[in-house]
Formats: structure tokens, C-alpha cells, sequence
């Protein structure tokens, strides 16, 4: 049940992101790469269960979810790639 957590702190972690950044600003985001390091604590499916629901009519909807194994510690936002 985590997972709902951690969905919605990578959900502000990428606005807050795209938002300080100017060349990112207002751009729609099509693709976020997450890394999952160990432990492998999260499980996906539940992680994109909350995490679609967060991003329906947002700049994030429809974007492409891809995960790396990581040696890092913990789950986090590897890339965010954002249409031109």
C-alpha cells in the first residue's frame, strides 16, 4: 500500500521538477524513467495503479512509464523526457 505514497511524492517531485526548470515549462512530458534500487520494494503494477489515477488531465497523463534496476538505494525519478 505504500506505493500510493510513493506515486504521489514522484508525482510532485516531477511537477516541481518541470517546474523550475525553464527550458521544461509548460511542456507536455512524454516519457519518465523511474530507477528502482534495492531493496526492490515497490511493486510496479500497484506503483502505475496510483500513479495513473494521479495523472489523468495533467501535463503527465498518457507519458510512457519505464523502470531501470539501480545498485542506488530506493525508488526515484531517473528522467523526465518532455515533448519539443
Amino acid at each position: 500500500m505504500h506505493e500510493a505514497t510513493i506515486a504521489r511524492y514522484a508525482f510532485d517531485i516531477i511537477n516541481e521538477t518541470i517546474d523550475n526548470l525553464s527550458n521544461l515549462k509548460g511542456k507536455k512530458v512524454k516519457k519518465i524513467v523511474f530507477g528502482n534500487g534495492k531493496p526492490y520494494t515497490v511493486m510496479v503494477e500497484s506503483f502505475e495503479l496510483y500513479f495513473s489515477e494521479l495523472v489523468k488531465g495533467t501535463r503527465l497523463e498518457g507519458a510512457i512509464l519505464e523502470y531501470e534496476r539501480s545498485e542506488q538505494i530506493g525508488f526515484f525519478v531517473s528522467t523526465i523526457e518532455v515533448e519539443e
